[in-house]
């Protein structure tokens, strides 16, 4: 990654008699909360810890290497905060702390420039020593399934930030005109023959209000669940019928003209290309 320096701190590099120390900001809770440093002194808000690391390399003069940090444990409570998973897979960032000594005879920081960042791997040790390895791009060494493409929808129907339609559009809201035995529902909701196929009816009111079932089948003035109701349901009681998407693109195209969105691959290549 490119360094970043300040102007202001570009003296530092030069000035004779100026030490620099590595120091390690671990993201554990929140944005940088932990802080270690290869010293034997604190260093601002840096915990003195003696770490050794291998060389951070690269390859070709681009692509940075995987980073590998030895960390002595200083108490029982690290040791079981390391081994409980605290910090598997951790943002840690590596840079070059230039410490300054205050009046009170303290060290702080006058400067630190970031050399490396990555995420730690699931941590290693023995009784002295615990070991982490830090990757630059952890997304590249996943394994991926093989099937990158599939023919059906990817998208959640009605999501605004994919699939764009909006599912009030296919809610329809009716009364009940008979009881229901909980499994035919009889109600002028004037849609198409299994217009709700796939779809659902949820209760709005009465004993049975918030429950949910899938729907099997409609004509034109009845609704047909495929999971019977826990009761019988009486007239009058208000439900919505929602109907929902296949997601095949025969769907996509033919009940909802949405195909410019289809999030999904209608011919599946025998091999992936990508």
């Amino acid at each position: 990654m490119p360094k970043d320096i300040s102007a202001n701190d570009l003296y530092l590099f030069y000035k004779s008699g100026v030490t620099a120390l590595t120091g390690y900001k671990f993201s554990i809770d929140g944005d940088d909360d932990v802080k270690f440093i290869a010293n034997n002194v604190q260093v601002g808000n840096y915990i003195p810890l003696a770490i050794k690391r291998n060389p951070i390399r690269s390859e070709e003069g681009t692509i940075l290497n995987e980073l590998e940090l030895g960390l002595d444990y200083v108490d029982l409570q690290f040791k079981n905060a390391i081994m409980s998973g605290k910090y598997n897979n951790k943002l840690v960032k590596v840079y070059l702390v230039f410490p300054v000594q205050d009046m009170w005879d303290q060290w702080d920081v006058d400067a630190e420039v970031m050399l490396f960042q990555g995420w730690t791997d699931e941590p290693k040790g023995d009784e002295h020593w615990i070991t982490l390895t830090v990757n630059p791009f952890p997304y590249l060494d996943r394994l991926y399934p093989k099937r990158i493409y599939q023919s059906g929808c990817n998208w959640t129907f009605c999501n605004d930030d994919t699939c764009e339609l909006d599912l009030s559009n296919y809610t329809t809201n009716v009364n009940l005109s008979a009881q229901s035995d909980g499994v035919t529902l009889t109600c002028s909701h004037g849609k198409a023959v299994n217009y709700f196929q796939p779809g659902f009816v949820q209760i709005k009111n009465g004993a049975l209000m918030g429950a949910v079932r899938p729907i099997l089948e409609n004509d034109s003035g009845t609704i047909i669940v495929r999971i019977p109701f826990d009761d019988t349901i009486e007239s009058g009681v208000n439900i919505d019928a929602v109907k929902l998407c296949a997601k095949n693109y025969q769907t996509c195209e033919d009940d909802f003209s949405n195909y410019a969105e289809y999030g999904g691959f209608p011919w599946v290549p025998k091999a992936p290309i990508m």
